[in-house]
């Protein structure tokens, strides 16, 4: 009897509270003179007509346009449109929000205040203050506010202020600011203080950089952006350089369309440090541009000039800028075909090294290549095609024009599919406009002696193909993670025979001008081994090469010497006597340099050539390549790369090998992530011949949710250089330090 009691009793509360379960929220619309129409949700709406005041109360929510306020309780004045909200209130701007203990806002004006306010912002933005007043769309007067981009209720970094004013779509500006890490007014003063809130690109202030150098002293650089469309940009940014004087860089950017884009680049400096190597006026200049004017037409320029040999290497930043021997340009046209392929170019470029005019230009440089492909009226038989122009240009040494035609036929046959046997015949036609005559020395050079004149060089080609492949797989049922491995043995022999004129007489302007009539066979061994990993979810598991090892050799059959031709300048001693004077007098049409002709018979051997590649493990990738004289018995080059990179950490160690195999330069790498924040990076280049660092880097990277910081120290064989960047969420980067950071 107790239970059932119990149980009726429990029916019959359900039954009372089902009707108030069931009760719909009131609602209510307000109509304010010039003002968006305003409406009321609320559990109890009360409209008390004579004290012309609206009542809401439970879970209240009041919408006009793109703000929405919720609270436990609103009265609205209806004459006057002001509304005051309390107990657990919250203020919608859009998709800003802010809380509060209190809030009074006039529907009408759109216009209120926001007592002991909390406010976040898209993205990352946060706000509290005793009191932000909104006197416009998205627009605050925060008094005595705090402003930062962490999420803790104690945050890592925050800006103090007495006052400001905070667009939420575009900037926030205040004064008698401080900044706090965590408790602590590490700056405790800041009279002005700004930053950008807004979501997208906008104009204003980057980040200055600060440092210092022996050879440059105290510098800063100071970037400015303009956004000047949707598709347009410029960065200026003015550097001043204490030893070296006043700097401006400039970075223009635009997209066209789609497929129209590019980016021009400078930076100019008036250098008050006196060289007779460089004038005062030193800068760098850069355009590059992609238009695709087609799926298959595609403009490309890349061009880069700079005003002295020695200004990379005093400004560049990284190692590849400073240690680069030339600046290229390239622009190119290049339309695809199905079966055949265009390629023009205009080539320049500037030689580091050397302040002598010795840049062999391509003005132009024309291609027209034919992709192998079947003759419709001869089945089997594949063709293709090479065929260039080049109009060489320079100041010292030959230059001239080049036309290159080399048509090929060939016919692959498979015999019962186990080997391919490809016999191919073709000719290559090279007509030059220049030939060589001798020898001389142009501004201490020795160079080619030429003269106009047509030359042709006719060579007939012919030859024959064999590769094979053999293999067997084993099934290691999952083994190390393995399903199945592949093994495969791939023999190649190709026998070359090239008959016709020689290129005695015929300027060398690339690997084109030096081939020589001849006959050879290359043959090579390649062993590859292929693994499948175990597959999950009856999907199959991932194919990647576990080892590929590559022996090649070339064998000349009856070599023939190669005679060559050189100019070397005639000693003229300095005269002491009258006597001798009128000797050299006497002397000065005579020829300045004596030619010397030399004769080389190649070796009928080659050296042998190896290529290791290994990635036994996940991870591990290990990259060798060497040669073997079988003469000398001795390696003659040979290089090494080996990597590995897991989930938290990556490592990767390389060699170069110089003259006889001795080991040159040393490169290494290393990168960890320790924990979740932390990041340690370890770069070096070593010159084992000089017994120098080219360029030794430590970075250590701390990240937390809205700050983090970059320490580097960077030894460099003419510069060592510390720096300290600390990154504020949404505020850029701020760096101090000791060095020069380039000129980017």
């Amino acid at each position: 009897m107790p239970a059932l009691r119990l149980v009726w009793l429990v029916v019959v509360l359900w039954l009372a509270l089902l009707p108030r379960q069931g009760q719909a929220q009131e609602r209510q619309r307000l109509s304010l003179e010039a003002g968006t129409p305003v409406t009321v949700y609320a559990d109890r709406v009360e409209n008390l007509e004579r004290e012309k005041l609206l009542v809401a109360e439970g879970n209240v929510q009041i919408e006009q346009g793109d703000v929405r306020l919720e609270a436990d309780r609103v009265e609205i004045n209806t004459e006057t449109s002001e509304a005051v909200a309390t107990g657990r209130v919250v203020l919608f701007d859009g998709r800003d929000r802010l809380t509060g203990e209190r809030i009074e806002y006039n529907l009408r004006t759109s216009t209120g205040v926001v007592f002991k306010a909390e406010a976040a912002a898209e993205p990352h933005f946060f706000f509290s203050g005793n009191r932000m007043e909104r006197f416009g769309d998205k627009a605050y007067r925060i008094a005595s506010g705090v402003f930062t981009t962490c999420e803790d209720e104690t945050p890592a970094w925050s800006v103090r202020l007495g006052s400001a004013t905070a667009h939420l779509d575009d900037y926030m500006w205040g004064t008698n600011a401080s900044f706090w890490v965590w408790k602590i007014p590490l700056v405790p003063f800041i009279p002005f203080f700004a930053t950008s809130l807004r979501k997208d690109r906008h104009s204003g202030l980057l980040t200055p950089t600060f440092g210092s150098s022996d050879d440059k002293g105290f510098f800063v650089r100071q970037p400015i952006y303009f956004v000047l469309s949707d598709s347009q940009d410029l960065t200026v940014a003015p550097a001043y350089f204490q030893k070296r004087g006043l700097g401006i860089g400039a970075t223009y950017r635009y997209v066209r369309t789609e497929g129209s884009r590019g980016e021009l680049d400078g930076f100019y400096l008036h250098d008050e440090e006196k060289s007779p190597d460089y004038s005062a006026d030193r800068w760098v200049a850069s355009l590059r541009h992609e238009e695709i004017i087609t799926p298959r037409l595609v403009f490309k320029a890349d061009v880069a000039r700079v005003s002295d040999d020695q200004f990379l290497s005093q400004f560049g930043n990284t190692l590849d800028e400073r240690s680069a021997q030339r600046l290229e340009s390239n622009v190119s046209l290049t339309q695809r075909w199905e079966k055949w392929n265009f390629f023009g170019r205009l080539f320049f470029y500037q030689d580091l090294t050397t302040d002598a005019a010795v840049e062999l230009q391509r003005l132009p440089e024309l291609r027209l290549n034919a992709f192998q492909q079947p003759l419709p009226w001869l089945p089997g038989l594949l063709f293709e095609l090479d065929s260039s122009y080049n109009n060489f240009v320079r100041e010292i040494g030959a230059a001239g024009q080049r036309l290159d035609l080399t048509p090929h036929i060939s016919y692959p046959v498979s015999p019962g599919g186990l080997f391919t046997i490809t016999p191919r015949v073709g000719f290559r036609e090279t007509i030059y406009d220049t030939r060589v005559v001798g020898a001389k020395v142009d501004q201490g050079f020795v160079v080619e002696d030429t003269r106009k004149e047509l030359t042709v060089r006719s060579l007939f080609e012919a030859g024959v193909d064999l590769d094979a492949r053999a293999q067997r797989v084993f099934d290691l049922g999952g083994a190390y993670g393995i399903q199945k491995l592949q093994h495969l043995i791939e023999p190649r022999v190709n026998y070359n025979f090239l008959d016709g004129d020689d290129s005695r007489d015929l300027p060398q302007y690339d690997g084109i001008d030096t081939i020589t009539p001849g006959n050879t066979v290359t043959y090579s061994l390649t062993n590859r081994l292929k693994a499948r990993a175990v597959g999950q979810d009856d999907l199959p598991g991932r194919v990647w090469e576990v080892i590929r090892f590559t022996l090649s050799q070339t064998y000349t059959i009856d070599p023939e010497a190669i005679v060559t031709t050189s100019a070397v300048p005639i000693p003229t001693p300095t005269p002491t006597t009258a006597a001798a004077r009128r000797r050299r007098l006497a002397q000065e049409n005579e020829p300045t340099t004596t030619t010397i002709t030399s004769s080389i018979t190649p070796k009928r051997l080659s050296d042998v050539g190896a290529d290791l590649i290994l990635e036994p493990l996940w991870g591990i990738r290990f990259r060798g390549t060497a040669t073997f004289d079988p003469y000398e018995a001795r390696v003659t080059t040979a290089t090494t790369d080996l990597s590995y990179e897991a989930a938290r950490w990556r490592a990767s160690f390389g060699t170069r090998h110089g003259e006889n195999g001795q080991l040159a330069f040393i490169q290494g790498a290393v990168e960890a992530r320790i924990g979740s924040r932390w990041t340690v990076r370890f770069t070096s280049d070593y010159n084992i011949d000089t017994g120098t660092v080219i360029e030794n880097r430590l970075e250590v990277d701390f990240r937390e949710q809205c700050w983090g910081i970059t320490a580097a120290f960077i030894d460099r064989v003419d510069e060592d250089e510390f720096r300290i960047s600390i990154n504020l969420l949404e505020l850029g980067q701020y760096g101090f330090g000791r060095g020069f950071a380039g000129f980017q």
